[in-house]
């Protein structure tokens, strides 16, 4: 329809009578032929509406099955928060103390327990100083040696003392700490995954 609009204008705009007819004041027509070369037919337009419904299906089932697909790949691996460990009437005071907790990690689709071990140094004041197990120089597991009454890092010979701090050996900084509280004889920890 379009391109029959156009050769109408084209065919106004070379003859010279029909601005002269239109200097006149007379109206002008444009008759439209139906027949052109954009015409479509029923099988066209069944085909077209076919098309944009199986579209529409698609997007509305596809859609949530991407978000479905792609959803634990953007959700948060862990969350934050407070971790039971020991009553404290299970801590000597004066001599860090393993205690072991628990948490469910997610990774993707992948679920994992991971379970961790932490050291809770109870003062003779009453405060709780809880020391992680990993070193700080390459992230090996450190033990306490009660004989020398120090805090080993089988790796490259680290060592620290019973409050965390480097003696010797190649770790940059002491023992990462974690926030306690105590809540009924309980020992909380703030764990952030």
């Amino acid at each position: 329809m379009l391109r029959l609009a156009l050769m109408h204008i084209s065919r106004i705009c070379y003859n010279p009578a029909i601005f002269a007819d239109l200097r006149c004041g007379t109206k002008l027509r444009f008759t439209m032929d139906w027949r052109s070369d954009y015409y479509i037919g029923r099988r066209e337009f069944v085909a077209s509406v076919a098309g944009i419904l199986g579209a529409l299906i698609t997007l509305l089932v596809g859609l949530p099955i991407i978000g479905y697909l792609i959803a634990p790949a953007l959700r948060a691996s862990g969350v934050a928060g407070w971790v039971s460990l020991v009553p404290l009437s299970m801590l000597q005071p004066g001599i860090p103390t393993p205690c072991s907790f628990s948490r469910l990690k997610q990774t993707g689709w992948k679920r994992m327990q991971m379970t961790r071990t932490v050291y809770a140094l109870l003062r003779d004041s009453g405060d709780v100083t809880v020391l992680s197990d990993i070193c700080t120089h390459l992230s090996c597991k450190v033990r306490w040696s009660p004989e020398r009454s120090v805090f080993v890092c089988p790796c490259h010979d680290g060592i620290f003392d019973r409050e965390g701090a480097v003696l010797s050996g190649p770790p940059p900084r002491p023992l990462d700490r974690f926030d306690t509280k105590v809540e009924n004889g309980q020992l909380f920890i703030y764990v952030e995954d």
